[in-house]
């Protein structure tokens, strides 16, 4: 399937966090900071149309005035229509343009500022053709890149129930998949798609499903499902004993078609994203069921393939997280590093939604260099930028037990004498409140280090080098297609 962002953006990516470590101000920006993406899309005829939108990232923090972002279907327009949202307008037969006055960008994707709805045509043709997406804005030339939209004979795969257990940290149960073929088209190899639950380790690895650790991501089936069939299949799980306790754990299970999971593949990919390795105990098998009734007319309502478990996690097993705060010295004009972060003391692992760390920067300095992951409160989408007294900073989806989650700042020293900030864990639960907050002292004789990261006095050319440090993520949430697509 063409992609012609995948390398662009993997480029762009790997040059965000060099930018933000050298502390740059937003500023104009040039068509090479720029890149804009939208995911492949997969539409099913006569259904109401996907919600798709397209997404901006850019290589440095900037300030973007007078934004259009342009949906060119010209060459499928025997195939599609695209519908403009309330910021968007139809400016020719076939283009699209959705307008912001401003759109700040700082290290993270803005991808929720420009929905249009991509659906069949009037006539019900099937195929596939490329869609072109631009985006201009003062001062800065068009950008433009390309997406595949497909439109595809309507079928509904339908999961089975929700099931729900309760278990203690270290014991086993199992997964019971289903699902049946609504309507009167057979689907050609399905996939299904699980949530990164981090508490659900797999007991056996089956050779067509793919795996991060001992982590079911994916699976796929060789084979056609004719109407009205439905299968199932059993998956092996063990509870982690780093799990908390009392908790609840859910993992959903999501069927997709072969065009469907082909878009979501192609999505994960070109956002860095890995689909893990196969197993190696053998091929996951269906079962097959007796045949059910078909419908008359094939059924592409798309809430009904998802299912899933729920475990209720019982027993006592909590975790301790602590603030890390960070001590440095230096002259007034210079910039020193600084290290602050949170750590898991464990035993249980801390999943999603893990505390946030609010860095409170101390006063008489200025914050130069702030990593993609800090924005300030009051202003989520200004990740990296410089210059703010106070930034949240997510440690992600998933702390271990025992590790340490690191945020590097950079601080220009601006008034002699000392002076003190904090680390401070907002929204932690956890079993020892006295130690979510830390300081940051400057200038400062610093306490013993037990809650400190190790801070060199490097200079600041030498932290740029180093680079942000990375972060945990345990999971991808993205905008899947919604239609059923054989």
């Amino acid at each position: 399937m063409p992609r012609s962002v995948t390398g662009q953006l993997a480029a762009v990516c790997g040059a965000v966090g060099l930018a933000l470590a050298l502390g740059a101000s937003p500023a104009f920006a040039a068509p090479e900071d720029i890149a804009v993406d939208l995911r492949d899309v997969t539409v099913a005829a006569g259904h109401p149309g996907v919600v798709a939108s397209a997404t901006l990232i850019s290589s440095r923090p900037v300030v973007l005035d007078d934004v259009v972002v342009t949906y060119d279907f010209g060459a499928v327009a025997r195939l599609i229509e695209v519908v403009p949202s309330a910021s968007c307008s139809l400016v020719d037969t076939t283009i699209v343009a959705c307008t912001r006055d401003q759109v700040r960008l700082g290290s993270a994707p803005v991808s929720d500022l420009f929905d249009v709805v991509i659906r069949a045509g009037a006539a019900g043709r099937v195929g596939e053709g490329p869609l072109q997406v631009g985006v201009s804005a003062a001062g800065l030339d068009p950008v433009f890149t390309g997406s595949w939209v497909r439109v595809g004979d309507p079928v509904d795969l339908v999961a089975g129930p929700s099931t729900a257990l309760s278990r203690r940290p270290g014991e086993t149960f199992t997964l019971p998949l289903r699902v049946e073929v609504a309507g009167a088209t057979a689907v050609e190899r399905p996939s299904v798609f699980f949530s990164d639950t981090y508490a659900f380790r797999s007991t056996r690895k089956f050779s067509n499903c793919l795996y991060v650790e001992d982590r079911i991501r994916h699976c796929w089936f060789d084979e056609t499902f004719p109407p009205g069939a439905a299968y199932t299949a059993v998956l092996p799980f063990r509870l982690g004993p780093d799990t908390a306790a009392p908790s609840t754990k859910k993992l959903d299970a999501l069927w997709l078609t072969a065009a469907e999971a082909e878009d979501y593949e192609s999505f994960l990919a070109g956002h860095g994203y890995s689909g893990g390795e196969p197993g190696t105990d053998g091929e996951l098998t269906l079962t097959g069921e007796l045949q059910l009734k078909a419908d008359s007319q094939a059924d592409t309502e798309p809430s009904n393939n998802r299912g899933g478990l729920t475990v209720t996690v019982t027993g006592r097993n909590g975790l301790d997280l602590a603030a890390v705060g960070a001590a440095t010295r230096g002259e007034v004009g210079q910039r020193r590093p600084v290290l602050v972060g949170l750590r898991n003391l464990g035993p249980a692992a801390a999943e999603q939604p893990v505390a946030m760390v609010d860095v409170t920067i101390p006063p008489g300095t200025t914050a130069t260099g702030v990593p993609p992951e800090c924005a300030p409160p009051t202003d989520p989408r200004a990740a990296g930028v410089p210059g703010a007294p106070v930034y949240r900073c997510r440690p992600g989806l998933l702390v271990h037990p025992g590790l340490t989650v690191g945020f590097d700042f950079e601080l220009r020293i601006d008034r002699a004498g000392p002076t003190e900030g904090s680390v401070r864990l907002t929204g932690a639960s956890d079993l020892d409140a006295a130690n979510n907050v830390a300081a940051i002292t400057v200038n400062r004789a610093p306490p013993p280090a037990a809650d400190r990261l190790p801070i060199t006095g490097a200079p600041a050319d030498v932290l740029a080098a180093l680079g942000a440090l990375m972060i945990i993520v345990g999971a991808c949430a993205v905008a899947l297609a919604r239609a059923r697509v054989s």
